[in-house]
């Protein structure tokens, strides 16, 4: 009969859990996010909130985990837009437009080179020498390209890999300084 019993609760057991550790893990995301926020004024707290609460394992994870899924983030956004400049560098019709996008594809060529570097190396533990700034230049040299000039075609990636990076490198800092 106590069989039955607990064979009746577990599920709501197990429902209650899950909802407990789901909440604990936005509330985790909302403490680092904030975190980030006060230790570098730039990175936009929902920005941050809502890229990390997107990925599942960010609910489970600490911060090294957390700057392992950002790292990951930007490196997606990185080639996927390197994919999307290649797309428009196909169909450009006017050299200097063909021209600005070369320069993107260049610079989001070497950012997703630094992001592969970088995740690679948080995977296994190493957080040394991770040189996250040198992924930002991607963004700041396609906004530079696109200056007064057709508008950016690619302000909203420029911006997105811009926070992600920016948020990896204050959590990198956070890592970095309780390993020590």
């Amino acid at each position: 009969m106590a069989a039955k019993s607990l064979v009746r609760v577990l599920p709501l057991l197990c429902l209650v859990f899950v909802s407990l550790a789901d909440a604990h893990g936005i509330s985790y995301i909302n403490r680092i996010c904030q975190r980030a926020t006060r230790a570098n004024p730039a990175i936009k707290f929902d920005f941050c909130v809502t890229s990390l609460q997107a990925v599942p394992e960010s609910h489970t994870t600490e911060i090294a985990g957390l700057l392992k899924i950002t790292t990951d983030l930007a490196l997606k956004n990185a080639s996927r837009t390197t994919d999307i400049i290649k797309k428009m560098g196909s169909v450009a019709c006017e050299d200097l437009t063909k021209h600005q996008l070369d320069a993107c594809l260049g610079a989001y060529g070497a950012a997703v080179s630094v992001l592969q570097e970088a995740t690679g190396a948080f995977a296994g533990g190493n957080y040394a020498g991770a040189n996250l700034g040198a992924a930002l230049s991607g963004a700041t040299k396609c906004d530079k390209a696109f200056k007064n000039v057709n508008g950016d075609l690619l302000a909203q990636d420029n911006s997105n890999l811009r926070q992600l990076v920016t948020i990896a490198q204050t959590l990198h800092r956070f890592v970095t300084k309780h390993s020590r």
